[in-house]
């Protein structure tokens, strides 16, 4: 299984409308990119993106609906919202799966520290999240729209990673994700881990 993170607004993401560094690899070597799906086996020639011909134009029309999902959240995020519009290059990481579910497993289970001692609250850490946001918003936040999914800000998830309190085993995935990050902090874009 494959995992990447993917540095790109979510209405580019959702819509397909990217090319991968291996679709690229692809066409380099004279060969068609195919993805396989439940509708079978799809061809994409040079040059189209991830989800198709109409993927720029399906972008277009989601680009408010996704961000309405994010208006209606924390302050924190809804005031500090990216361009969703950007049409800067995506970023694309790839992690070594075993080494990732290693991080997260790692942040999962370490419970947060208060001032007073151990908190009994979420083991949510900024790490774990599946989207990362380049907005600054204390604990991760369940985004219900455009999907689901667990927000963590980028800026306490790469505090989180530069304290290198994590096992040897996760030292790869903890690299991908911190250089990730920091295109996520540099763009201000989101970073979606892509299963």
């Amino acid at each position: 299984m494959a995992i990447d993170f993917m540095v790109m607004p979510i209405s580019r993401y959702i819509s397909g409308d990217f090319v991968t560094p291996a679709m690229r690899f692809a066409w380099k070597q004279g060969v068609p990119y195919s993805i396989f799906g439940p509708d079978g086996k799809r061809e994409l020639p040079p040059g189209l993106p991830f989800g198709g011909a109409s993927a720029s134009a399906r972008r277009a029309r989601i680009v408010e609906k996704v961000l309405d999902g994010f208006r209606e959240l924390p302050r924190g995020i809804s005031g500090h919202l990216w361009d969703e519009r950007s049409e800067a290059d995506p970023r694309f990481h790839r992690v070594d799966a075993g080494s990732y579910q290693v991080l997260v497993a790692h942040f999962a289970a370490r419970p947060s520290r208060s001032f007073l001692g151990w908190r009994a609250a979420s083991k949510d850490k900024h790490c774990t999240a599946s989207l990362i946001l380049p907005c600054d918003f204390r604990a991760p936040v369940e985004v219900s729209s455009p999907f689901e999914r667990l927000a963590g800000a980028a800026k306490h998830a790469l505090a989180e990673l530069a304290r290198k309190k994590y096992p040897v085993d996760a030292v790869n995935a903890a690299d991908t994700l911190s250089a990730a990050l920091q295109d996520s902090m540099r763009l201000r874009l989101p970073l979606i881990v892509d299963w």
